[in-house]
């Protein structure tokens, strides 16, 4: 029995490492399959997307405040004492930390009740990365425990 488990994640670590998403109907039908497809070489390319930076309103209001907290105190510094600029930038960033803390207030008052509670997946710029790096780490961890 441990054998046939050892098998199937040898074929899975196998298919990622070729890029190949596993099948779950069989090696008959993944041989049907790729003869159909015609060429064999499209197999296992992925196309890329492009970075994508989808962030929340909050999150807009967050970075907002961080830069101008950081461009009114590095203008500050340089001209060695405040003056009206910085302050109109602190004034936007304090709005915006206001504001952070304040909108997700009005979202959720004017959501519709759901029946049931879904959670969407968050998606940031590092998830691709923390996958891969799981990924890793269950490889690595496999292959340290059958050499020993």
């Amino acid at each position: 029995m441990p054998n046939r488990y050892e098998r199937e994640i040898e074929e899975i670590l196998r298919n990622l490492d070729n890029g190949e998403p596993k099948s779950t109907r069989g090696p008959r039908f993944n041989e049907r399959a790729r003869r159909k497809s015609g060429s064999g070489d499209r197999i296992g390319t992925r196309q890329r997307r492009g970075f994508s930076l989808h962030l929340r309103v909050v999150d807009w209001f967050l970075v907002i405040a961080l830069a101008a907290a950081l461009f009114g105190g590095g203008y500050a510094y340089a001209q060695g004492e405040p003056d009206l600029l910085t302050g109109i930038v602190a004034v936007i960033g304090a709005l915006c930390l206001v504001l952070m803390v304040i909108v997700p207030f009005f979202s959720r008052s004017t959501a519709q009740p759901n029946r049931y509670k879904v959670t969407p997946l968050t998606r940031n710029p590092l998830s691709h990365l923390a996958v891969r790096w799981n990924l890793f780490m269950l490889k690595w961890r496999y292959r340290r425990r059958r050499d020993h």
